[in-house]
């Protein structure tokens, strides 16, 4: 084996282990803050939280906005992404974990298909740490939407009890988990230092801008509080519609849940096919990646695969 392929494979061996201890490290310290602000936010009744990252968030917002003006509309849709997905983590960190997975798969390419060629793994290696940021922020606005009937329930009956609309939420924050605790906390100590009711709803919108039900509440009391009503019959009846949509989107899975079982085998089936071909007899694949024509054609059938690909994605989403 020629020393170069010797040195390129313990390149690769060390950035692949330098970027899984970086990430490893990065989600165990991630956890323990989101366990010590919980612990402290239970213990204080909601207020340790924000007091606990006040200067501190201000000042990470603060660097987000600047490396997110410094790359534009692909900064802004990153920090949008660590908002909704309520990430200690900064743009700057986002793009250097990019940076670093797409030289992972750009050298594992390499040296796999041993054609510069192979290169082209760089992209979605680089895509991989956005993907799973915007997964995690999906996985909380799921939470969120799953948590807030029975925060709003909280809500009425206090309400019923004789609690201010404020107090109330600082109730759902002290006995409802995150994410929706998080949220409520934020409005009520917003409040608390006397900012208007509409700009700190506003704020929380402006963090989970994809939650349609949020913006259903949030609408309802501020039109309340102009026109006037019963609010605790408004609460009742958005929980209710919350929960009536929830339900009907848990059906509608379950009903194209085959669909997308159907698209992703026929997704996997030509990644299964050239993987087996390769591993079984490799020389009948080898053109593909050392003459020019196959090349193209390569190109070609990659782009026609992710075309496909997105299209079936597109077609087992229903809007509810």
């Amino acid at each position: 084996m020629p020393n170069w392929v010797v040195f390129g494979l313990l390149a690769v061996a060390f950035t692949f282990i330098l970027a899984a201890s970086q990430a490893s490290y990065w989600w165990w310290v991630g956890r323990q803050e989101r366990q010590q602000e919980e612990l402290l936010r239970r213990i204080s009744g909601g207020r340790a939280e924000e007091l606990e990252r006040g200067s501190d968030s201000i000042t990470r917002q603060q660097r987000a906005d600047a490396a997110a003006n410094a790359l534009g509309s692909f900064g802004d849709k990153i920090q949008a992404a660590l908002v909704s997905s309520d990430s200690t983590a900064t743009v700057t960190h986002i793009v250097v974990q990019m940076g670093v997975s797409s030289a992972v798969g750009a050298l594992v390419g390499f040296f796999m298909i041993r054609s510069p060629l192979g290169l082209i793994l760089c992209l979605p290696a680089g895509y991989l740490p956005l993907m799973l940021l915007n997964m995690r922020a999906e996985s909380r606005m799921a939470r969120l939407v799953e948590q807030l009937p029975d925060a709003l329930d909280l809500m009425a009956r206090a309400i019923q009890a004789g609690v201010g609309l404020s107090d109330a939420f600082r109730l759902a924050a002290e006995e409802m988990p995150p994410p929706v605790a998080i949220e409520f906390t934020r409005v009520f100590e917003e409040i608390r230092f006397g900012r208007d009711f509409r700009e700190a709803f506003q704020g929380m919108i402006t963090r989970n801008p994809k939650i349609f039900d949020l913006r259903l509440m949030v609408s309802s009391i501020l039109l309340q509080r102009e026109t006037g009503g019963n609010l605790i019959e408004i609460l009742q009846n958005i929980s209710e519609t919350i929960r009536a949509r929830f339900t009907f989107q848990q059906k509608v899975k379950a009903m194209t849940s085959e669909a997308k079982f159907t698209a992703m085998i026929l997704g996997s089936l030509p990644v299964f096919v050239t993987g087996a071909l390769t591993v079984i007899n490799p020389d009948y694949l080898s053109i593909l990646f050392t003459d020019v024509r196959g090349n193209l054609v390569l190109v070609v059938c990659i782009t026609m695969y992710l075309t496909g690909a997105t299209i079936m994605r597109d077609m087992s989403k229903v809007e509810v």
